[in-house]
């Protein structure tokens, strides 16, 4: 969590319209020791498959969307980061925001959302001595869990091959409240 952060992403990732059956094919580029890094290029389909236009940029930066060799525009660019991004981490605006509880969502997500963990609410709150405690804490039960073989599967989605479905339910469980939800508490 502290330090240089390092990433790369490289592979084809695949959206698609589910109504119209329009997609985009991205293509993630490995980069080099010298050459540039987080390359993405791509295009996009119509229904029929044709070529509508196609991506460029870089995931870090900035992503355009070219239509032909005089017409592009830009579709994603990075917000630059905070003034104070070193007290949270060297994370975007964005990503700062991932774990608060606002009033809307308060009572809409499950007991085993991430953000209701212990050790996340402390150190989000500065306690650093807490959330190691936590931290400790909940590393215990999950390993206690393995050693009993109650080791926590996915309940929402499940694997087929390299991909995660969603196997339906969590609106309906959210909708209710998760009132007589059978959720195992995780910490």
């Amino acid at each position: 969590m502290m330090g240089t952060k390092y990433l790369e992403h490289c592979g084809q990732m695949i959206i698609e319209n589910s109504h119209n059956q329009s997609r985009c094919v991205l293509d993630f580029k490995q980069g080099g020791l010298w050459g540039p890094s987080n390359i993405v290029s791509g295009t996009i389909y119509g229904p029929a498959g044709d070529v509508l236009s196609h991506m460029e940029g870089k995931w870090d930066d900035r992503v355009a969307q070219t239509f032909d060799s005089l017409h592009f525009r830009v579709v994603w660019r990075m917000t630059p980061f905070p003034k104070d991004t070193h007290e949270y981490y060297g994370f975007t605006a964005f990503g700062i925001t991932l774990n608060e509880l606002t009033s809307d969502i308060v009572g809409k997500l499950p007991p085993t959302d991430s953000r209701y963990r212990p050790d996340v609410r402390a150190l989000e709150d500065g306690e650093v001595e807490v959330a190691e405690e936590q931290k400790i804490r909940i590393e215990e039960m999950q390993r206690e869990r393995r050693r009993r073989g109650e080791d926590r599967q996915p309940r929402w989605f499940k694997q087929v091959g390299d991909e995660w479905t969603y196997c339906g339910g969590y609106w309906e469980a959210r909708e209710r409240g998760w009132k007589g939800e059978d959720i195992p508490s995780l910490w």
